[in-house]
């Protein structure tokens, strides 16, 4: 298949407002990948998931989708487990039917496909721990080598044979070469931690065998409009206006 533009974003989290406003933004793409978690925190659940489900051309499930589809834990971040477990709860399961839930149920853990001569390999975590292990930047090569190995049922965990490995679940945008693979995180739509509240997303140009993170503005004005009239508990309510405002985990706890 000849791809030029592929689009690619990740932890939308019920943030119709910031991808609405990322598609608009995008000129051109040929192809969406979904890197994993539609729901949870943000008030647009139903919205996001019709969305995805009629258009992503691949999607990966994600550690609150697979929390939402099951009535599981999480396993997220302690600093964020509390909201997780609330907005879930308040917000997710409240508002999704049956058919939404069935839609997560039947998401993969983990994806291959090949574009325009280009492997991929698409995971919400790590190829290592699909939907719960955490990628960071700030990982040295030895460590971002151990999670890029998938567990094997019988030997060794083998290594990913992919040309580009893209992840999500942390919500910060990384870019990182090592051993001829190009290692590729979009960063947050819908809920950025870097600082910076713009949403977050990725344009992989299969052609040129480029990636760029791009950043829009969204109004983030509707999303609180529309969180406030769910009538959460303040402390809660709060909770995920800190973070849609400060992009800062722990910046949106203090300001409680």
């Amino acid at each position: 298949m000849i791809v030029v533009r592929v689009l690619i974003i990740s932890d939308i989290h019920a943030n119709i407002h910031a991808l609405e406003s990322v598609i608009n933004s995008v000129d051109k793409y040929d192809y969406i990948v979904f890197v994993g978690d539609s729901v949870d925190y943000g008030p647009n659940p139903v919205e996001v998931v019709d969305w995805l489900r009629e258009n992503a051309d691949i999607a990966v499930m994600g550690n609150h989708d697979n929390a939402v589809a099951w009535n599981v834990d999480c396993k997220c971040g302690e600093k964020t487990w509390e909201l997780s477990v609330y907005s879930r709860k308040n917000i997710s399961l409240r508002l999704l039917d049956k058919n939404h839930i069935e839609f997560l149920r039947k998401l993969p853990s983990k994806a291959s496909l090949t574009l325009d001569d280009l492997d991929l390999f698409i995971v919400h975590g790590s190829p290592k721990n699909p939907l719960y292990g955490y990628v960071y930047p700030s990982l040295n090569d030895a460590e971002l080598l151990e999670e890029l190995k998938v567990k094997s049922l019988v030997g060794s965990p083998r290594e990913i044979n992919a040309d580009f490995v893209i992840l999500g679940h942390t919500h910060i945008s990384m870019y990182r070469i090592i051993e001829n693979k190009v290692i590729i995180n979009p960063g947050s739509v819908g809920q950025p931690r870097d600082g910076d509240n713009r949403a977050s997303y990725g344009i992989l140009d299969t052609k040129n065998k480029s990636f760029e993170i791009k950043r829009i503005k969204y109004p983030i004005d509707k999303v609180i409009d529309e969180l406030k009239k769910l009538k959460l508990e303040k402390r809660y309510e709060k909770w995920i206006i800190n973070l849609l405002l400060m992009a800062d985990v722990d910046k949106a706890r203090e300001s409680l």
